[in-house]
């Protein structure tokens, strides 16, 4: 098993459950359920936060820069180019079904599986952000790509924009 992938803490049970749970949370619509919200901060074991980590993909065409998708280690893909994705300090990854789960304090960042294959990253990841003290959810965020063009070399980010607020 490849560094920096973590599933050991997850039994089946709550992988099926957490599963639905992230169906419903990612549904579109205006609100999301606070109770399957609070019931997936309780399943998906927190990692520490780190106080710097980086999670990049590089390709031969040119670096590219990929913020929080999530660390999958190292990957050496040959294709058009090569590309290599490397992780450093990066908190647990939990990949369940079709989704890539980061849990730190107050924010659990939901990604979609496919999302290193995409060129544009906009929707592809959402984060659920909670009162770390309470578990309270506060809201949900969708994911925009933005690009940086920095002396010749063009960087992806991405960057979190309002989505969805708690029902009721």
């Amino acid at each position: 098993m490849s560094k920096g992938m973590s599933d050991q803490e997850l039994t089946v049970e709550a992988r099926l459950e957490a599963h639905a749970l992230l169906d419903r949370l990612t549904r579109d619509g205006p609100t999301f359920s606070r109770e399957d919200a609070r019931r997936l901060i309780a399943l998906i074991p927190v990692s520490p936060r780190r106080r710097f980590s980086l999670t990049g993909v590089f390709k031969s065409r040119g670096p590219r820069l990929r913020g929080q998708a999530a660390g999958i280690g190292e990957v050496e893909v040959d294709g058009e180019g090569r590309e290599k994705q490397v992780s450093w300090n990066a908190p647990s990854v939990h990949r369940i079904g079709g989704y890539v789960v980061v849990h730190t304090p107050g924010q659990v960042v939901i990604d979609l599986l496919w999302i290193a294959t995409r060129e544009d990253l906009t929707g592809q990841s959402c984060q659920l952000l909670y009162e770390a003290e309470t578990g309270e959810p506060k809201a949900m965020e969708i994911s925009v790509q933005k690009t940086l063009t920095l002396l010749l070399i063009r960087l992806a980010y991405i960057s979190y924009v309002p989505w969805k607020t708690p029902e009721g």
